[in-house]
Protein backbone atom coordinates (compact mmCIF):
# COMPACT_ATOMS: atom_id res chain seq x y z
CA UNK A 1 0.00 0.00 0.00
CA UNK A 2 1.37 3.55 -0.93
CA UNK A 3 2.29 5.51 2.33
CA UNK A 4 0.02 8.46 1.51
CA UNK A 5 -3.04 6.06 0.30
CA UNK A 6 -6.17 4.80 1.69
CA UNK A 7 -6.76 2.12 -0.35
CA UNK A 8 -8.86 -0.68 1.56
CA UNK A 9 -6.21 -2.86 2.77
CA UNK A 10 -6.45 -6.53 1.72
CA UNK A 11 -4.44 -10.04 2.52
CA UNK A 12 -4.04 -10.73 6.39
CA UNK A 13 -6.07 -7.28 7.15
CA UNK A 14 -9.13 -8.37 5.51
CA UNK A 15 -9.88 -10.99 7.66
CA UNK A 16 -10.41 -9.21 10.65
CA UNK A 17 -11.95 -10.53 13.92
CA UNK A 18 -14.86 -8.44 14.42
CA UNK A 19 -17.48 -6.46 12.08
CA UNK A 20 -17.95 -2.90 13.35
CA UNK A 21 -21.25 -3.54 14.14
CA UNK A 22 -24.09 -5.89 15.12
CA UNK A 23 -26.16 -8.09 13.66
CA UNK A 24 -29.02 -6.39 15.20
CA UNK A 25 -27.73 -2.61 14.19
CA UNK A 26 -26.54 -3.67 10.90
CA UNK A 27 -29.89 -5.16 9.73
CA UNK A 28 -31.86 -1.67 8.94
CA UNK A 29 -28.75 -1.28 5.77
CA UNK A 30 -28.54 -2.53 2.61
CA UNK A 31 -25.70 -5.36 1.60
CA UNK A 32 -23.89 -2.35 -0.51
CA UNK A 33 -24.13 -0.01 2.75
CA UNK A 34 -23.10 -3.04 4.79
CA UNK A 35 -20.26 -4.06 2.48
CA UNK A 36 -19.46 -0.28 2.83
CA UNK A 37 -19.23 0.11 6.55
CA UNK A 38 -16.81 -3.07 6.58
CA UNK A 39 -14.51 -1.27 4.63
CA UNK A 40 -14.54 1.59 6.13
CA UNK A 41 -14.13 -0.26 9.53
CA UNK A 42 -11.12 -2.25 7.62
CA UNK A 43 -9.38 0.46 6.68
CA UNK A 44 -9.69 2.39 9.88
CA UNK A 45 -8.37 -0.82 11.48
CA UNK A 46 -5.61 -1.00 9.26
CA UNK A 47 -3.87 2.81 9.62
CA UNK A 48 -4.90 2.93 13.15
CA UNK A 49 -3.10 -0.23 14.10
CA UNK A 50 -0.73 -0.47 16.59
CA UNK A 51 -2.18 2.40 18.28
CA UNK A 52 -3.69 2.86 22.12
CA UNK A 53 -5.82 4.60 23.63
CA UNK A 54 -4.57 6.53 27.03
CA UNK A 55 -6.69 3.41 28.64
CA UNK A 56 -4.23 1.01 26.63
CA UNK A 57 -7.49 -0.23 24.77
CA UNK A 58 -6.50 -0.62 21.11
CA UNK A 59 -7.31 2.72 19.09
CA UNK A 60 -9.72 1.29 16.73
CA UNK A 61 -12.72 0.78 20.03
CA UNK A 62 -13.01 4.63 19.89
CA UNK A 63 -14.18 5.04 15.96
CA UNK A 64 -15.92 1.38 16.44
CA UNK A 65 -17.73 3.03 20.10
CA UNK A 66 -18.69 6.26 18.23
CA UNK A 67 -20.02 4.08 14.98
CA UNK A 68 -22.14 2.33 16.89
CA UNK A 69 -23.37 5.47 18.69
CA UNK A 70 -24.15 6.55 15.26
CA UNK A 71 -26.29 3.91 14.34
CA UNK A 72 -27.89 4.19 17.23
CA UNK A 73 -29.68 7.38 16.91
CA UNK A 74 -30.58 6.56 13.06
CA UNK A 75 -27.98 7.86 11.18
CA UNK A 76 -27.39 6.82 7.76
CA UNK A 77 -24.25 4.73 6.02
CA UNK A 78 -22.21 7.60 5.33
CA UNK A 79 -22.13 8.66 8.63
CA UNK A 80 -21.74 5.35 10.46
CA UNK A 81 -18.51 5.32 7.50
CA UNK A 82 -17.39 8.82 8.09
CA UNK A 83 -17.54 7.48 12.32
CA UNK A 84 -15.27 4.92 11.46
CA UNK A 85 -12.89 6.89 9.62
CA UNK A 86 -12.91 10.01 11.51
CA UNK A 87 -9.83 10.04 13.21
CA UNK A 88 -7.83 8.75 9.91
CA UNK A 89 -6.76 11.99 8.50
CA UNK A 90 -5.50 13.66 11.89
CA UNK A 91 -3.69 10.75 13.06
CA UNK A 92 -2.45 8.41 10.01
CA UNK A 93 -0.80 8.82 6.66
CA UNK A 94 -4.24 8.36 4.43
CA UNK A 95 -5.22 11.78 2.86
CA UNK A 96 -8.16 13.64 2.19
CA UNK A 97 -8.49 12.82 -1.57
CA UNK A 98 -7.60 8.96 -1.17
CA UNK A 99 -10.57 8.78 1.35
CA UNK A 100 -12.68 10.74 -1.30
CA UNK A 101 -11.89 8.51 -4.20
CA UNK A 102 -12.70 5.22 -1.82
CA UNK A 103 -15.52 6.56 -0.11
CA UNK A 104 -17.17 9.35 -1.87
CA UNK A 105 -17.45 13.26 -0.87
CA UNK A 106 -19.85 13.10 1.86
CA UNK A 107 -17.60 10.53 4.23
CA UNK A 108 -14.00 12.79 3.34
CA UNK A 109 -16.11 15.96 3.79
CA UNK A 110 -17.61 14.78 7.14
CA UNK A 111 -14.04 13.91 8.09
CA UNK A 112 -12.23 16.68 6.73
CA UNK A 113 -14.72 18.87 8.64
CA UNK A 114 -14.20 17.36 11.87
CA UNK A 115 -10.26 17.91 11.79
CA UNK A 116 -11.65 21.69 10.91
CA UNK A 117 -13.51 22.10 13.98
CA UNK A 118 -10.70 20.37 16.48
CA UNK A 119 -8.09 23.21 14.67
CA UNK A 120 -10.54 26.16 15.28
CA UNK A 121 -12.99 24.83 17.66
CA UNK A 122 -14.17 28.14 18.93
CA UNK A 123 -17.81 28.62 19.72
CA UNK A 124 -18.66 30.78 16.35
CA UNK A 125 -16.77 28.25 14.38
CA UNK A 126 -19.39 25.54 15.96
CA UNK A 127 -22.28 28.17 15.15
CA UNK A 128 -21.31 27.76 11.58
CA UNK A 129 -20.60 24.33 11.85
CA UNK A 130 -22.88 21.72 9.14
CA UNK A 131 -24.84 19.84 11.63
CA UNK A 132 -24.03 16.63 9.94
CA UNK A 133 -20.21 17.87 11.14
CA UNK A 134 -20.91 18.87 14.38
CA UNK A 135 -23.31 15.75 15.26
CA UNK A 136 -19.89 14.30 14.29
CA UNK A 137 -18.12 16.20 16.85
CA UNK A 138 -21.00 15.48 19.37
CA UNK A 139 -20.56 11.34 19.52
CA UNK A 140 -16.94 11.78 19.33
CA UNK A 141 -16.88 13.27 22.07
CA UNK A 142 -19.52 11.87 24.51
CA UNK A 143 -17.40 8.67 23.23
CA UNK A 144 -14.67 10.46 24.82
CA UNK A 145 -16.30 11.87 28.27
CA UNK A 146 -17.48 8.17 28.65
CA UNK A 147 -13.76 7.05 28.85
CA UNK A 148 -12.60 10.37 30.47
CA UNK A 149 -11.33 8.71 33.11
CA UNK A 150 -7.93 7.60 31.49
CA UNK A 151 -6.67 11.37 31.33
CA UNK A 152 -4.99 13.49 33.79
CA UNK A 153 -6.94 15.68 36.70
CA UNK A 154 -6.33 19.05 34.54
CA UNK A 155 -7.25 16.94 31.22
CA UNK A 156 -10.71 15.79 32.34
CA UNK A 157 -11.33 19.31 33.73
CA UNK A 158 -10.58 20.84 30.96
CA UNK A 159 -12.76 18.33 28.59
CA UNK A 160 -15.98 18.65 30.64
CA UNK A 161 -15.94 22.23 31.44
CA UNK A 162 -15.40 22.74 27.18
CA UNK A 163 -18.43 19.80 27.08
CA UNK A 164 -20.47 22.04 29.39
CA UNK A 165 -20.25 25.12 27.63
CA UNK A 166 -19.97 24.31 23.92
CA UNK A 167 -20.77 20.56 22.80
CA UNK A 168 -23.36 19.68 25.14
CA UNK A 169 -25.62 22.85 23.77
CA UNK A 170 -24.29 21.81 20.32
CA UNK A 171 -26.21 18.04 20.82
CA UNK A 172 -29.22 20.02 22.50
CA UNK A 173 -29.32 22.26 19.28
CA UNK A 174 -29.39 19.26 17.08
CA UNK A 175 -32.33 17.43 18.48
CA UNK A 176 -30.22 14.92 20.87
CA UNK A 177 -31.80 16.00 24.16
CA UNK A 178 -30.56 12.36 25.69
CA UNK A 179 -27.07 12.69 24.58
CA UNK A 180 -27.04 16.56 25.92
CA UNK A 181 -28.33 15.05 29.15
CA UNK A 182 -25.54 12.49 29.40
CA UNK A 183 -22.57 14.65 28.48
CA UNK A 184 -24.16 17.25 30.79
CA UNK A 185 -24.03 14.69 33.30
CA UNK A 186 -20.65 13.02 32.65
CA UNK A 187 -18.82 16.48 32.60
CA UNK A 188 -20.38 17.26 36.02
CA UNK A 189 -18.49 14.46 37.66
CA UNK A 190 -15.07 15.43 36.59
CA UNK A 191 -15.97 18.99 37.77
CA UNK A 192 -15.83 21.12 41.21
CA UNK A 193 -19.39 21.81 42.30
CA UNK A 194 -19.77 25.19 43.39
CA UNK A 195 -22.46 23.40 46.46
CA UNK A 196 -19.07 21.01 47.37
CA UNK A 197 -19.57 17.60 48.90
CA UNK A 198 -23.03 17.95 48.97
CA UNK A 199 -23.63 18.84 45.80
CA UNK A 200 -21.44 15.65 44.79
CA UNK A 201 -23.82 13.32 46.86
CA UNK A 202 -26.75 14.53 45.18
CA UNK A 203 -24.81 14.40 41.52
CA UNK A 204 -23.99 10.82 42.24
CA UNK A 205 -27.28 9.53 44.61
CA UNK A 206 -29.36 10.86 40.83
CA UNK A 207 -27.50 8.52 38.65
CA UNK A 208 -30.49 6.39 39.47
CA UNK A 209 -32.55 8.29 37.60
CA UNK A 210 -33.80 8.14 33.86
CA UNK A 211 -31.28 9.94 31.87
CA UNK A 212 -33.62 12.19 29.85
CA UNK A 213 -34.90 13.77 33.06
CA UNK A 214 -31.51 13.29 35.24
CA UNK A 215 -30.31 16.74 34.28
CA UNK A 216 -33.14 18.76 35.03
CA UNK A 217 -33.51 17.48 38.55
CA UNK A 218 -30.13 18.25 39.47
CA UNK A 219 -30.23 21.41 38.59
CA UNK A 220 -33.31 22.09 40.71
CA UNK A 221 -31.85 20.64 43.60
CA UNK A 222 -28.03 22.02 43.39
CA UNK A 223 -30.46 25.35 42.89
CA UNK A 224 -32.09 24.75 45.83
CA UNK A 225 -28.85 23.65 47.75
CA UNK A 226 -26.96 26.55 47.05
CA UNK A 227 -29.32 29.05 49.28
CA UNK A 228 -29.53 26.55 52.23
CA UNK A 229 -27.49 27.96 54.69
CA UNK A 230 -25.32 25.69 57.65
CA UNK A 231 -24.03 22.20 57.72
CA UNK A 232 -26.67 20.76 59.31
CA UNK A 233 -29.61 22.17 57.35
CA UNK A 234 -27.51 21.14 54.28
CA UNK A 235 -26.91 17.57 55.41
CA UNK A 236 -30.66 16.94 55.97
CA UNK A 237 -31.51 18.67 52.74
CA UNK A 238 -29.52 15.95 51.16
CA UNK A 239 -29.95 13.31 53.09
CA UNK A 240 -33.86 13.70 52.42
CA UNK A 241 -33.19 14.04 48.69
CA UNK A 242 -31.25 10.75 48.29
CA UNK A 243 -33.52 8.81 50.76
CA UNK A 244 -36.04 9.99 48.56
CA UNK A 245 -34.73 9.51 45.12
CA UNK A 246 -35.46 5.34 44.50
CA UNK A 247 -38.68 6.40 44.63
CA UNK A 248 -38.69 8.43 42.10
CA UNK A 249 -36.97 6.99 40.18
CA UNK A 250 -39.52 4.17 40.07
CA UNK A 251 -42.20 6.42 39.92
CA UNK A 252 -40.32 8.47 36.91
CA UNK A 253 -39.97 4.83 34.73
CA UNK A 254 -43.20 3.85 35.51
CA UNK A 255 -45.77 3.17 32.87
CA UNK A 256 -49.60 3.49 33.38
CA UNK A 257 -50.01 0.83 30.51
CA UNK A 258 -47.59 -1.43 31.78
CA UNK A 259 -48.46 -3.82 34.70
CA UNK A 260 -46.24 -6.38 36.39
CA UNK A 261 -46.66 -9.88 35.21
CA UNK A 262 -46.95 -12.84 38.03
CA UNK A 263 -43.75 -14.37 37.23
CA UNK A 264 -41.90 -11.23 37.53
CA UNK A 265 -43.30 -10.39 40.70
CA UNK A 266 -42.51 -13.87 41.70
CA UNK A 267 -39.12 -13.64 40.97
CA UNK A 268 -39.39 -10.22 42.67
CA UNK A 269 -40.04 -11.76 45.70
CA UNK A 270 -38.05 -14.60 46.25
CA UNK A 271 -34.94 -12.03 45.59
CA UNK A 272 -36.39 -9.59 48.10
CA UNK A 273 -37.25 -12.04 51.01
CA UNK A 274 -33.53 -12.96 51.23
CA UNK A 275 -31.10 -10.31 52.36
CA UNK A 276 -28.50 -12.50 50.79
CA UNK A 277 -30.15 -12.78 47.79
CA UNK A 278 -30.72 -8.82 47.47
CA UNK A 279 -27.14 -7.83 48.99
CA UNK A 280 -25.01 -9.50 47.66
CA UNK A 281 -25.11 -8.09 43.86
CA UNK A 282 -25.93 -4.60 45.39
CA UNK A 283 -22.54 -4.83 47.55
CA UNK A 284 -20.69 -6.00 44.47
CA UNK A 285 -22.12 -2.85 42.29
CA UNK A 286 -21.34 -0.78 45.32
CA UNK A 287 -17.97 -2.00 45.17
CA UNK A 288 -17.22 -1.98 41.66
CA UNK A 289 -18.49 1.88 41.51
CA UNK A 290 -16.32 2.78 44.13
CA UNK A 291 -13.37 1.42 42.73
CA UNK A 292 -14.01 2.78 39.33
CA UNK A 293 -14.31 6.57 40.82
CA UNK A 294 -11.27 6.11 42.71
CA UNK A 295 -9.50 5.81 39.52
CA UNK A 296 -9.85 9.21 38.95
CA UNK A 297 -10.39 10.97 42.33
CA UNK A 298 -10.29 9.29 45.98
CA UNK A 299 -12.31 12.35 47.48
CA UNK A 300 -15.27 11.38 44.92
CA UNK A 301 -15.01 7.71 46.05
CA UNK A 302 -15.66 8.58 49.48
CA UNK A 303 -18.63 10.74 48.47
CA UNK A 304 -19.90 8.03 46.77
CA UNK A 305 -19.03 5.32 49.68
CA UNK A 306 -21.08 7.11 51.75
CA UNK A 307 -24.18 8.15 49.19
CA UNK A 308 -24.82 4.58 47.79
CA UNK A 309 -25.65 2.36 50.71
CA UNK A 310 -28.40 4.34 52.21
CA UNK A 311 -29.73 5.27 48.71
CA UNK A 312 -29.91 1.71 47.61
CA UNK A 313 -31.18 0.61 51.69
CA UNK A 314 -34.34 2.91 51.22
CA UNK A 315 -34.39 1.53 47.62
CA UNK A 316 -34.46 -2.12 48.94
CA UNK A 317 -36.90 -0.97 51.51
CA UNK A 318 -39.41 0.44 48.81
CA UNK A 319 -39.25 -2.13 46.85
CA UNK A 320 -39.81 -4.99 49.40
CA UNK A 321 -43.03 -2.57 50.59
CA UNK A 322 -44.62 -2.37 46.84
CA UNK A 323 -44.28 -6.48 46.74
CA UNK A 324 -45.75 -7.03 50.23
CA UNK A 325 -42.81 -8.29 52.29
CA UNK A 326 -41.57 -6.82 55.37
CA UNK A 327 -37.95 -6.75 55.95
CA UNK A 328 -36.06 -9.82 55.76
CA UNK A 329 -33.98 -11.65 58.59
CA UNK A 330 -32.22 -14.26 56.12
Amino acid sequence: MEASGCETPDGDVMSLPAAPLSVEQSARFTTAEREKIQRAYQLAAHHHAGQVRKSGDPYITHPVAVAEIATEVGLDCDFVCAALLHDVLADTECTSEALSAEFGYEVAGLVQGMIDLDRQGDQAVLNAADDRVLALKVLDRLHNMRTLRSLTHDRQQLKSRQTLDVIAPAARHLGLETIADELETLARLYLPSGTGIAGRALAVGSLVLPMALRTSYLDEWLGELDVVRGRQARARFVLGLLCGMPKLALFLRRSPDRIATPWLLMIARWILRSNLRTWTPLVLLVNWVVLEIAQNSLGEAVVALITLPPVLHTAVKYARAKVGLAASNE
